[in-house]
């Protein structure tokens, strides 16, 4: 007597057998890509660490070079958002999806930054200029309060703007 196991249904709505033939469901992990694909990606996110970098730099320095935090922070942020895009379409590894993020929020925050320090030009050359000669706490204390009346009457409708 021999007892043959039962026959399994196929699912009809097509959504357990919709993946090719030995694929995983769910993310894929590093070491199921393929050299090339992985060597891309890793430059990618190199390239996103030095736009990372010299926006950082870029804040870090005098007024007129602080245009090129505006310019590695856009470009961190684009770039960023095509990692994540991509990230998301392929299904690439957590890792990437986490450096596609952290691009995103790090650079948007130095190119927001240094995008506000650029609006208000006259009023962050003359903090900087306070701040350089600046000796004592309160001295310092007074150029960011200075810088902060500067930048209010600079915007139209605020009280004691020009």
């Amino acid at each position: 007597m021999s007892v043959t196991p039962p026959q399994q249904e196929q699912p009809r709505n097509g959504s357990e057998n919709s993946r090719p033939e030995g694929e995983k469901p769910g993310r894929r992990r590093a070491a199921d890509l393929d050299q090339e694909t992985f060597r891309r990606y890793a430059r990618f996110t190199g390239w996103l660490v030095v736009a990372l970098i010299v926006a950082y730099i870029g804040l870090q320095a005098p007024l007129p070079y602080r245009l090129l935090a505006v310019a590695a922070g856009s470009v961190g942020l684009i770039g960023g958002v095509v990692l994540l895009v991509q990230a998301i379409r392929r299904r690439l590894p957590a890792l990437i999806l986490v450096s596609a993020l952290a691009a995103i929020v790090c650079c948007g925050m130095f190119a927001a930054t240094a995008s506000a320090q650029v609006v208000f030009w006259g009023a962050t050359a003359e903090f900087d200029q306070c701040r350089a000669n600046a000796l004592t706490e309160r001295s310092m204390t007074q150029c960011y309060l200075d810088y902060e009346d500067q930048m209010l009457t600079t915007i139209p409708g605020m009280p004691g703007s020009r």
